[in-house]
């Protein structure tokens, strides 16, 4: 029984490090968001993302796209059909991810973003298959100023819902700070 302890913690962490393969590590200072998408439901609809009031990328299909963040309160939301938020006060060093889930809806695809928790390792294996078969989305900052044009009057849109769900009392769902990794860095030679 007591080999059996000492086994346990180093095979959980083997299993972490193996699943950090492929994941980006961190900045010291910043949080590191993975904004995934990995089913192909409704895959020529563009979901747009945002972190507050600033566009932060758009894609169809399945893709991902990273995100590097100061640490500290941030409300994600994506637009579709509809509009779904998560809200979450981020920690620096950590690597958070976050599905963009389709969802049936009236006219086109609608999203909603789920936080997916680390620990769930069928999960995590499907999704770092997903992560180390393509290359992140990524945007200049021309693409994102352009979009932020494009995506003007949604965005004023997006934040006057939010607005209003806080006035109401409706619940946004909260980053879990416990479902994060952090990937270690590469051992030098």
């Amino acid at each position: 029984m007591r080999k059996h302890l000492y086994v346990l913690p180093l095979l959980l962490l083997s299993m972490h490090a193996a699943m950090a393969q492929g994941i980006k590590e961190a900045p010291a200072d910043k949080a590191l968001m993975y904004f995934l998408r990995p089913s192909g439901l409704g895959a020529l609809i563009n979901f747009s993302f945002f972190d507050s009031a600033q566009v932060i990328g758009r894609f169809n299909g399945e893709k991902y796209m990273l995100y590097e963040c100061a640490p500290g309160p941030h409300i994600f939301w994506a637009r579709s059909e509809n509009k779904s938020f998560i809200s979450g006060h981020l920690e620096a060093g950590k690597v958070y991810f976050i599905e963009a889930q389709p969802q049936m809806g009236g006219i086109k695809a609608g999203v909603a973003l789920v936080q997916v928790d680390p620990a769930d390792t069928k999960r995590m294996e499907r999704l770092l298959k997903f992560i180390n078969k393509r290359k992140p989305r990524t945007f200049t900052q021309e693409e994102l100023t352009e979009l932020s044009t494009d995506l003007d009057d949604v965005l004023r849109r997006g934040m006057k819902e939010l607005q209003t769900m806080r006035s109401n009392g409706d619940i946004i769902p909260v980053i879990d700070n416990n479902k994060h990794i952090v990937v270690p860095a590469p051992a030098t030679l």
